[in-house]
């Protein structure tokens, strides 16, 4: 099946896919990769905070690929609004990733994700597993670009936003599971019900039926 993102390499996206869904599952390797959906996620919760005149005081992704931002925010509908917004921008992100790529935009994703780490690098990221990972993505990128193969700067390119899709997908799906067996433990699902009284599994539905959503329309973009 032919696909916009590799139009001369067809079998190179669903490859690209198994890898995304294999690779994360790999101990130290995996989890590396996966941090990329998580800063994307703990920066959802960062934007909202800023827009909401809130303070973000930290963010920290860790090894296990979870991450934690810290903020200061006025109330509780301000609290609900930030704890919403973390698995929305994440796949938001990845949508948008897509329509770049479909404009060929390459080159100009990489720079755009590479300056969205470093000024969140800058700014909030202070534990240490956060701040090499964030140097090594950007050694990366310089590296990538410093080349300006083409060919590698697609192959990343894609490879990120494919990550990102993935991610996004099994996250809300782990989210889903332990807002079933351990409610008082499912991240955001667990904020958003003490905020609420509205049981955790039903916020993670609502982010599962978001993703799916995006995806779908990912998909017949793509193909």
């Amino acid at each position: 099946m032919t696909n916009s993102l590799f139009p001369d390499q067809p079998w190179m996206l669903p490859l690209m896919v198994a890898i995304g869904f294999v690779l994360p599952r790999i101990p130290v390797v995996g989890k590396f990769v996966n941090v990329i959906n998580t800063a994307l996620h703990e920066f959802g919760h960062a934007l909202v905070a800023l827009l909401l005149d809130g303070k973000v005081r930290n963010i920290d992704l860790n090894q296990d690929a979870s991450g934690t931002t810290t903020t200061v925010l006025k109330g509780k509908f301000a609290s609900f609004l930030c704890s919403l917004a973390g698995y929305p921008c994440a796949i938001s992100v990845a949508w948008l990733s897509v329509y770049l790529l479909q404009q060929g935009a390459v080159q100009g994703l990489i720079i755009a994700l590479s300056v969205l780490f470093f000024l969140m690098l800058l700014l909030w990221i202070r534990n240490l597993y956060g701040v090499i990972w964030v140097l090594l993505f950007l050694a990366l990128n310089g590296f990538l670009l410093y080349l300006g193969n083409p060919l590698y700067l697609r192959y990343a390119a894609v490879f990120y936003t494919v990550m990102m899709i993935t991610e996004s997908a099994y996250s809300v799906l782990v989210l889903f599971y332990l807002s079933i067996r351990t409610p008082q433990s499912a991240g955001d699902a667990t904020n958003l019900a003490k905020l609420t009284h509205v049981p955790a599994f039903v916020w993670s539905l609502v982010f599962m039926a978001y993703v799916a959503f995006v995806v779908y329309r990912i998909y017949f973009m793509i193909f």
